[in-house]
């Protein structure tokens, strides 16, 4: 007898939030903790014992590979997925931008440099790779998976949330929740959580390149130019510049995020996976631990701030 016949698809949305929020609680205490201590290392432990482990035990309550989307990523698909991250990445860092100038309007932000006396290698792969896997499995596997029952939008929308709730850090919450989008979206457009996996490593090593080759030439080289002079902020001009290049990004991604989703939609119907299934009323007892996540965010962002 075939046992995973008779597992469930959907995992209990109840049992995945209140993990989250008891796996909250570890990171910003314990996990916390063990990044200060040792950044890399402690990234290393949080990533597998706070978020891998637990999002596979609650995923046995399924058929793993249906619960994770474990399935083969095109070639086309793979390029795709490295064009929309590379387009959508000056879209996100414009919003987080502005966001952050909005902020720092009612808190004093932080600079926080990372350290990179460690080689090339280990950040690529404690910073860029691990949480790429893990977190995927968590987020983009785990949550989309119970919350498909409310509807797939819904899915998407609620897991980015608390994949920047997560973070405990209001300076880092408006790209997380970009990112979590975008994530969630290519896992609806590809069916595979590989390619919300490769999307985030890949926005990793960007990030990662910007923060330490990348960043100080531009803005050294776009403050010395006549046109940020003649603006007399190099702050707005940036801004400038990036919505500029923003605008054509995004045009360009509309027409990709329309041919996968045109493939995805005759790929199912060939499937034979376009049958009704009936979307559940939201339950709002199931999402009390989502509420108090949110209630333990916003204290640690007064503690904090």
């Amino acid at each position: 007898m075939n046992r995973n016949k008779y597992k469930k698809k959907n995992l209990n949305v109840l049992s995945v939030n209140t993990f989250t929020l008891v796996l909250s609680i570890f990171f910003l205490t314990i996990g916390y903790s063990l990044q200060s201590e040792n950044f890399l290392k402690g990234t290393f432990i949080n990533e597998v014992f706070i978020i891998l482990i637990p999002a596979l035990f609650l995923s046995r309550g399924g058929k793993i590979t249906e619960v994770l989307s474990i399935k083969k990523l095109s070639l086309i698909n793979f390029l795709r997925v490295v064009a929309i991250v590379i387009l959508a990445y000056p879209v996100i860092l414009l919003l987080n931008g502005i966001f952050l100038t909005i902020l720092s309007h009612f808190v004093g932000l932080e600079n926080y440099p990372m350290d990179y006396n460690e080689s090339r290698i280990k950040y690529l792969f404690y910073i860029c790779f691990i949480p790429a896997i893990c977190e995927e499995i968590f987020f983009r596997g785990a949550l989309i998976n119970s919350y498909n029952i409310y509807g797939g939008k819904f899915a998407i929308l609620m897991s980015s949330l608390v994949f920047a709730l997560f973070h405990f850090d209001v300076q880092n919450f408006i790209a997380p929740l970009l990112l979590g989008i975008l994530f969630g979206n290519l896992l609806e457009l590809t069916g595979t959580i590989f390619a919300p996996m490769i999307a985030h490593f890949l926005n990793n090593v960007l990030a990662f390149i910007s923060s330490k080759y990348v960043n100080d030439i531009v803005f050294n080289y776009l403050d010395n130019t006549s046109l940020a002079r003649d603006i007399g902020s190099l702050q707005l001009y940036i801004i400038i510049m990036l919505s500029i290049v923003s605008i054509v990004c995004l045009i360009l991604l509309r027409i990709l995020f329309v041919r996968m989703d045109k493939e995805r939609k005759i790929r199912e119907g060939n499937g034979q996976k376009l049958r009704r299934r009936s979307i559940e009323s939201i339950d709002f007892f199931n999402f009390v631990p989502i509420v108090t996540l949110i209630i333990l965010y916003f204290i640690y962002f007064v503690v904090v701030f």
